[in-house]
């Protein structure tokens, strides 16, 4: 057994400038991404400059940017050819089983049946199909250019073909809807950030053919009902899957130890798998009631392969802090706001030349229900004992009478989906919408609610949002479903994969790329054979989890109930970069698309510099957005496309 090394503790390196992490897509450098056409003729008006080729067809596919061997997995079975990006976990056997499993039974659905977090491009000789996956990791982009059309996995390509200034090129209603409905990731359909591009998002598959217009529909769903037993059975399998593979496949390891249930729980499968990982805790100096460093370093002296290291934070790792490092992504991402914190938490990985960094993103939304909303399904299906007794348990820890927390849950129960759109549709209409710095107890026992940055919006935006969900409660049923607490959490994983994806675009850029196995499609599928019900207690943290690992766990880690506050981190980083953030929204972008009123985030800023209860949520997420367009202006995209070569025109 190999010697268990001493916990290191590294304080900050010095503050880098933007120098010192060149953005991806600056200059001539095109964004990483993988990208495809389809048209009547073999090669679009233009090419990917730096593309390296999938295949050569008349439907030809591309990558572009550092992609690995094992991230570019193409099989054939007659007639189909199918091409695996991203982390395909399976072996070899089991991709070409797969496809002469989605030959033979005409179903290319089956084809985001395998281990890991993926995209998948196959060609029948007709039409090609893009599959997207589960959690929103992997969307595809597409549009109409010349006679055919444009697939790409990133957007701002896309978007370079039809705005050379891709600042002026962003969707308003797009990005609004982002700030103003996070819990609707997809509120209108296939609308992307940018005009003229169209998104396909989690779980669907794109259709295109040289002679038809694109078509999207929704993969069929593989999750059968399942009882706790076989739940955790299946939970056990996918997250060891998830790990071993991951840890066999990467010769140099790395992975977050936050003293969480869900990252010691992925460090620990990893140690267990033979990996040897650099397992990296970040130490809050502003967190209150913070035992994660306790907790990550009684895991790490019971798992020797462990090598622990603990970053201490400091002033420069605040919070809103040089933000104008950001490597670019293709829509905004909140990790803007914590670059410095990323940067400096990654060093050890980056040290240790790390080909895979494994992150506990995702955990939260997949083992339990978000908010309190299963209190809802419990009042619905008329559980009175459950109810009672869950709702008189989270009334002690919430400090609310229980019985104003059994009436909510209550009439939770009799809202349907279409009245809550409208609901959300009439407060966003209200000229006087004020909305509470943090979700209230009514707005933890909903299926969906505005975000503090809504009262911000123009009137003029916010009527153009309330009209689209009039116009969606119109077309839905008036039952109560999809009204339940799993509807919640499949949006809330949607939201999660998309800011995972936005993590991994910027951690990949800085040197690291990271994985989230809680995000991987069978993970994902084992938490839903049960009802959020069924995942959801007051008296145990995430009891599937443990019923699926728990003997495989360190003694006393999942008894774990304490979080630690770091509200006091993100106030400090407003107060230390006070004068950068007065003079982002001295004159935002946001406003000049008419978003936002910019008076509304100025008084929130004020506030929270002045040690007031400020709506830092809605903040932090104006911020980002604000950085990001401002980002875009800085981009010079005329280099991402070349004219093709007369060896290619006769392909």
């Amino acid at each position: 057994m190999p010697r268990r090394p001493e916990p290191c503790v590294f304080g900050p390196p010095p503050l880098l400038g933007t120098q010192g992490f060149p953005m991806t897509g600056t200059g001539t450098a095109a964004p990483r991404c993988f990208l495809g056409w389809v048209g009547p003729t073999p090669q679009p008006p233009t090419l990917p400059t730096g593309r390296t080729p999938v295949w050569a067809s008349s439907r030809p596919l591309w990558t572009v940017g550092d992609w690995g061997a094992h991230e570019v997995r193409t099989v054939t079975e007659y007639p189909v050819r199918a091409t695996f990006l991203g982390t395909c976990l399976a072996t070899d056997d089991e991709l070409h089983h797969v496809l002469r499993a989605a030959v033979s039974e005409s179903r290319l659905d089956v084809l985001q049946e395998l281990p890991g977090s993926y995209a998948v491009v196959a060609d029948d000789g007709h039409t090609v199909h893009v599959l997207t996956d589960r959690a929103g990791l992997h969307p595809v982009f597409h549009i109409r250019f010349g006679e055919g059309t444009l697939f790409a996995s990133n957007a701002l390509p896309l978007a370079a073909l039809h705005h050379r200034n891709l600042g002026e090129g962003v969707n308003p209603a797009a990005v609004a809807a982002g700030l103003f409905l996070p819990d609707l990731p997809d509120p209108f359909g296939p609308a992307s950030v940018f005009r003229g591009v169209e998104r396909t998002g989690p779980a669907h598959a794109l259709a295109l053919h040289p002679q038809r217009p694109a078509q999207t529909r929704r993969l069929t769903s593989t999750v059968q009902p399942a009882n706790t037993e076989e739940a955790r059975s299946l939970l056990r399998d996918a997250l060891r899957t998830a790990v071993d593979r991951r840890v066999h496949g990467a010769s140099n390891l790395s992975t977050d130890l936050s003293g969480g249930l869900d990252s010691s729980t992925l460090a620990v499968l990893a140690a267990q798998a033979g990996g040897v990982p650099v397992a990296v805790t970040y130490a809050d100096p502003y967190a209150i009631n913070d035992e994660d460093v306790h907790f990550a370093r009684s895991i790490a002296v019971t798992e020797p392969r462990l090598h622990h290291v603990v970053m201490a934070g400091d002033d420069t790792t605040l919070p809103f802090t040089a933000m104008d490092s950001t490597p670019v992504t293709d829509e905004p991402s909140l990790d803007t706001v914590i670059i410095a914190r990323t940067r400096h938490r990654l060093t050890p990985a980056l040290a240790h030349h790390s080909q895979c960094h494994l992150t506990g993103d995702g955990g939260d939304v997949v083992l339990t229900a978000p908010g309190l909303t299963y209190l809802g399904d419990l009042a619905r299906a008329r559980h009175r004992r459950s109810l009672r007794h869950e709702t008189s348990g989270w009334a002690r820890l919430r400090h609310h009478p229980a019985r104003q927390v059994r009436r909510a849950a209550h009439k939770l129960a009799r809202t349907s989906w279409p009245d809550t759109l409208r609901h959300l549709a009439d407060q966003l209409t209200n000229p006087h919408l004020t909305t509470p710095a943090r979700r209230t107890l009514a707005e933890h026992l909903a299926w969906a609610a505005l975000s503090p940055a809504a009262s911000w919006g123009t009137l003029r935006t916010r009527r153009g949002l309330a009209g689209r969900l009039y116009a969606a409660a119109a077309q839905l049923p008036n039952g109560i479903r999809p009204d339940c607490a799993d509807a919640v959490a499949q949006r809330a994983i949607r939201w999660h994969g998309a800011a995972t994806r936005g993590f991994s675009q910027i951690t990949r850029a800085l040197g690291t790329p990271v994985q989230a196995p809680f995000l991987d499609n069978q993970v994902i599928n084992a938490c839903l054979t049960v009802t959020a019900v069924e995942r959801t207690t007051v008296d145990q943290a995430k009891p599937l989890l443990a019923a699926a690992v728990g003997d495989l766990m360190p003694a006393g880690l999942l008894d774990r109930r304490t979080k630690g506050d770091y509200t006091a981190c993100e106030y400090h980083g407003l107060r230390a970069n006070a004068d950068t953030l007065r003079a982002l929204l001295a004159h935002p972008r946001l406003a000049d698309l008419d978003i936002l009123n910019p008076d509304g985030p100025r008084e929130a800023l004020r506030l929270g510099l002045a040690g007031a209860t400020a709506p830092l949520g809605g903040l932090g997420a104006v911020i980002a957005t604000e950085t990001w367009l401002r980002t875009l202006d800085t981009l010079d995209p005329t280099g991402w496309w070349e004219p093709h070569t007369p060896q290619e025109e006769q392909q």
